[in-house]
């Protein structure tokens, strides 16, 4: 009796990992399996994963999605490719974007030392209870405190965002060739 081996791969996958990881990774690799086997060169979908990385780092948060096949439309990228690269902005690494992103953008717009977490957080609570109590004249002041933060956020994302775009564009284009050039000496010739 032969063994598929994809069968027991996942079996040894679900022996390392808990139930919730096991699925999580599982999701994953199928989500990966797809991205290669979109029908777009791997150009086009490397291109498509690059925008939607770029598009992660920006802080426009109800919009990434949009925006990035906006942009894979405008210059021809793979769709798929760039909704599935704007998860590199995710809730794990969110943090971390937006403090690399304000730090350099205050570098770049010039506000030095204009960084304060009580004023960051009271920013923050003032917003939650303007987004609360729909008050117009509260949402509007609680904009006005939050241009200061979103005007360096957006400058710091350009370089930032056009860094991780670049790596994102090399590894992706590379995995989808390694992965086609794989599959293709994988399957055999037809018999003459």
């Amino acid at each position: 009796m032969a063994v598929d081996p994809r069968r027991q791969s996942q079996s040894r996958l679900a022996v390392m990992l808990p139930p919730p990881a096991w699925r999580w990774a599982q999701s994953l690799r199928s989500s990966g399996r797809r991205l290669v086997n979109l029908r777009a060169s791997p150009h086009e979908i490397a291109l498509g994963c690059a925008l939607g990385a770029f598009v992660s780092i920006t802080p426009l948060l109800g919009v990434q999605t949009i925006l990035a096949v906006v942009l894979a439309l405008a210059l021809r990228a793979s769709v798929p490719a760039a909704i599935i690269g704007t998860f590199v902005g995710n809730p794990l690494s969110w943090p971390f974007i937006w403090v690399s992103t304000y730090v350099m953008g205050l570098q770049i717009v010039g506000l030095e030392g204009a960084f304060d977490p009580a004023a960051v957080h009271r920013n923050v609570m003032l917003l939650w209870h303007a987004l609360l109590e729909p008050s117009p004249h509260l949402l509007d002041a609680t904009a006005a405190l939050f241009w200061p933060l979103v005007w360096p956020m957006l400058a710091g994302s350009l370089p930032i965002g056009l860094l991780t775009a670049a790596i994102v564009y090399y590894i992706s284009r590379n995995v989808v060739r390694g992965w086609r050039l794989r599959t293709m000496n994988r399957t055999p010739a037809p018999a003459e």
